[in-house]
């Protein structure tokens, strides 16, 4: 190993990036960030300022930076982003960037035939099954009702407003939004929403809410939330059939599952309702070398890396 490799895990709300040096040293570190799609040109600097500064590079410095990213949707998407490191050090070397539900798979499932959802500010479901592979969803929050912190907030708010009009099948809503963050106009309320600097993943904060409600068997949420689970189930058995898999193999990544401990049992019993019974795999590896591994199939000394760094993983390539 001649050179550092910093692998990054890029998504709507976080990044997640571990730093390997030549001399088998690790650095992981943490930072806010957004999905490419929704940032102003200097939002991403600031973001691509931050990572610089983690990496701390020299003038010397040989250094390859690999990114999967959510928003990552053509050539000109990743390009906006190689031109803003490019744009502000010499230092680094080679920079690829990849669509994060590539780099998530392959973390997940290390290159075997299964399917990715993805639910965290956003949703994606990907599959692959040798060389098929088929994306559904990542439309964002404007469209896609597949369970997200975007989509949940969304309704969240939806349903707030709804209440301050006078429903009274929202009253829940518009009283809960007071308790927890006072009292609020419509007009108001809708100037915080649209002057956010990301709208996304300003209503994927009250995502949380949503789900509370959900809990406590509030009809609006029960009926919100269902519906989008089922729409999910209903995604992977078109998926499932698509790409003849007979044990699908399945894994979950981002936020509702790490920090929604009923999501996995309310998307399987939705899911055996349609008669798919679903195998369930842990990650293979943290999801910040997702990156590497997507470098590693086409760069010896990444797949050689990969499998030292790894190794309490129990990867194999």
């Amino acid at each position: 190993m001649n050179q550092t490799y910093v692998s990054i895990d890029w998504g709507g709300t976080h990044l997640s990036g571990v730093i390997l040096t030549p001399d088998k040293s690790t650095k992981e570190f943490e930072l806010p960030s957004c999905n490419l799609k929704l940032l102003t040109d200097e939002n991403l600097s600031q973001i691509c300022k931050n990572v610089i500064k983690e990496i701390n590079p020299k003038d010397n410095s040989n250094i390859t930076l690999l990114i999967g990213a959510a928003g990552v949707s053509n050539d000109k998407t990743a390009d906006r982003v190689i031109n803003s490191f490019r744009n502000l050090t010499k230092s680094i070397g080679n920079i690829e960037i990849y669509p994060d539900f590539l780099c998530n798979h392959a973390a997940f499932l290390k290159g075997e035939d299964g399917i990715l959802s993805i639910n965290g500010t956003g949703s994606i479901l990907f599959g692959v099954k040798g060389k098929k592979q088929i994306r559904l969803g990542g439309w964002g929050y404007l469209f896609d009702e597949t369970p997200s912190g975007g989509f949940f907030g969304k309704k969240y708010i939806e349903s707030v407003l709804m209440g301050l009009e006078g429903s009274q099948k929202h009253l829940y809503y518009s009283e809960d939004f007071a308790k927890k963050y006072g009292s609020i106009g419509r007009e108001e309320l809708l100037n915080k929403i649209y002057s956010a600097p990301s709208i996304q993943n300003y209503l994927g904060s009250y995502s949380i809410d949503l789900i509370r409600a959900f809990e406590k068997k509030e009809p609006t949420a029960k009926e919100i939330i269902n519906n989008s689970i089922e729409k999910l189930s209903q995604s992977i058995s078109s998926m499932i059939s698509y790409l003849e898999l007979e044990s699908p193999k399945i894994c979950g990544s981002g936020g509702l599952w790490d920090n929604w401990k009923f999501f996995k049992n309310l998307l399987n019993v939705s899911c055996e309702k349609l008669g798919v019974q679903l195998i369930w795999k842990d990650k293979n590896i943290s999801l910040n070398f997702g990156p590497l591994f997507c470098y590693s199939r086409t760069n010896k000394e990444a797949s050689e890396i990969l499998k030292e760094f790894s190794k309490e993983a129990n990867y194999e390539q």
